[in-house]
């Protein structure tokens, strides 16, 4: 046991994942990183048929996002829009002491990728755009089975050393409690408010424990489901020049809008016969909205007809976020005729952060008449990302421990079988952004795509099936450790793998 000790292992909204180990405990730093990995092959049905290998290509909405020296090489003036559909899968597997235990959700959205406006004069080019460089909508859910530990055991610690009287509410100050303490603890103090705990009577420092609730042998079967929403889209504004088709020069200023919803819930529920807790659930809700602004530069040379070769710069983009979070409790104990509920009230913050740069090279090359090849690479610098707000700036240091510069390749071929109809094929890999080498096979992702198009003097209509898969760094639903390094903990570990299917649709007419 332990004086009240707030760790930076429990998430500062109360309810963000805890992964496995110290090296990747960074408080806050899973939502940074969420806001920093971006994927250039969602947004147009061409360039995500290609795999996004677009760095060195043009005359296409996502170049704007990508390489704007693109939007030079638009030889008229043009609308597209491209409304799309995205299948989430998320498979979780629950490694505990019954074993392992697998479960798999989907979640079905609508969604437009990506829109954009260009006008297209003698040597210059203009135009806004949106793209969508990430979705984040998605289920899950992970079963445990014969538990040792109850996530109110963790509480008990928590709280150890906290007045009864500082945690308690009544009718006239519902919320008193939560006021005092930060939402770190607004956990245990629900528990203690539904009966989850009990204080031990006469202790000091004062004590809590779970001794009338959970009998000895007593097996708990832990449940955590997931659901998530929301994405970044980029606003852009685009201008480039085109020098003899031979050099061509463009620039973005790129406005991104981000939101961010998640819902966790986490219960147990006994085995039969106990006296006392019969089952209970934690309900937690995490709302995140912004705004960033970004540069993005970039060159293509042309220096022979059939061959061009891009580069591009993405400055950081500087983002200002808004958080909510709150969270309620509801217990059933066979000692009381009416379980035990509280809820929270609703905690705001607002602070700054910093997404890393990145910087872009892609070649690509026409067979003749027949079609394209493309090939990009990106460097991205994760270890650079950063909180910039006082209150956050002792996070910057795990940041730079934990994460480690990725580097993505992305591939694509466009073929033209017959006049007007093309047909498209595109492969990307990103590496993994941790830095310890046990951690690699985590946050890496592949892409395979494929599409088709129609293209004539007036419109164009594309088609494109993108599938990714992403495994995510394993997590408990509840990880405590006191300062006498006595450890609360699920026996099980959460391990998620991420499948999706976007279909993309594109139409464009040119003016």
């Amino acid at each position: 046991m332990k004086k009240n000790l707030i760790r930076t292992t429990l998430a500062i909204a109360g309810g963000l994942a805890l992964v496995v180990t110290e090296g990747v405990r960074a408080q806050g730093s899973e939502e940074l990183l969420l806001f920093s990995r971006q994927n250039f092959g969602l947004s147009t049905a061409r360039s995500a048929g290609m795999g996004g290998a677009f760095t060195s290509l043009g005359a296409d909405a996502a170049t704007m996002s990508i390489n704007p020296a693109g939007i030079a090489m638009y030889g008229s003036g043009e609308v597209s829009i491209s409304p799309g559909l995205r299948i989430s899968g998320r498979a979780s597997d629950y490694s505990g002491p019954g074993g392992n235990v697998s479960g798999r959700m989907n979640n079905t959205k609508a969604n437009v990728g990506s829109f954009s406006m260009v006008y297209a004069g003698d040597h210059f080019a203009v135009g806004f755009g949106m793209n969508r460089l990430a979705d984040f909508n998605g289920r899950s859910r992970a079963t445990g089975y014969g538990e040792r530990f109850s996530i109110g055991d963790m509480f008990v610690e928590q709280l150890y050393g906290v007045p009864v009287s500082s945690i308690g509410s009544s009718e006239t100050d519902l919320y008193h409690a939560f006021f005092t303490y930060p939402p770190a603890m607004w956990g245990a103090i629900m528990g203690y408010q539904t009966a989850l705990l009990d204080p031990v009577s006469g202790s000091d420092p004062q004590a809590y424990t779970m001794a009338g609730t959970i009998q000895n042998g007593t097996l708990l079967y832990p449940e955590w489901t997931r659901r998530t929403s929301g994405a970044i889209n980029e606003y852009t504004i685009s201008g480039g020049y085109n020098f003899k088709d031979i050099l061509y020069l463009g620039a973005t200023l790129g406005i991104q809008d981000i939101y961010y919803n998640r819902y966790d819930t986490y219960s147990e529920v006994a085995s039969a016969g106990n006296i006392g807790l019969e089952s209970m659930s934690y309900n937690q809700n995490l709302r995140l909205s912004g705004a960033g602004v970004n540069i993005k530069v970039g060159a293509t040379v042309r220096p022979l007809p059939w061959l061009r070769i891009g580069v591009a710069y993405h400055s950081p983009t500087w983002i200002n976020m808004s958080d909510e979070y709150d969270a309620d409790m509801l217990v059933y104990d066979t000692r009381y005729q009416k379980p035990g509920y509280s809820d929270t009230p609703i905690w705001r913050q607002e602070y700054n952060m910093r997404t890393p740069s990145r910087l872009l090279a892609g070649i690509s090359a026409t067979i003749g008449t027949v079609g394209i090849v493309s090939v990009d690479y990106e460097r991205t610098w994760y270890q650079h990302m950063k909180y910039t707000s006082d209150s956050y700036r002792d996070i910057n240091t795990g940041i730079e421990e934990t994460y480690a510069p990725s580097d993505v390749i992305r591939a694509g071929v466009e073929f033209q079988p017959v006049r007007s109809l093309f047909v498209r094929a595109g492969y990307g890999y990103s590496s993994s952004v941790y830095k310890a080498s046990e951690f690699k096979k985590y946050g890496e992702y592949q892409q395979f795509s494929g599409g088709i198009g129609y293209r004539n003097r007036v419109v164009s209509v594309d088609l494109a099936y993108v599938y990714g898969t992403a495994n995510q760094m394993p997590y408990k639903p509840f990880d405590y450790t006191a300062e006498d390094g006595y450890t609360v903990a699920t026996d099980g570990t959460i391990y998620t793998k991420d499948k999706n299917h976007n279909v993309i649709l594109t139409v464009a007419f040119k003016f």
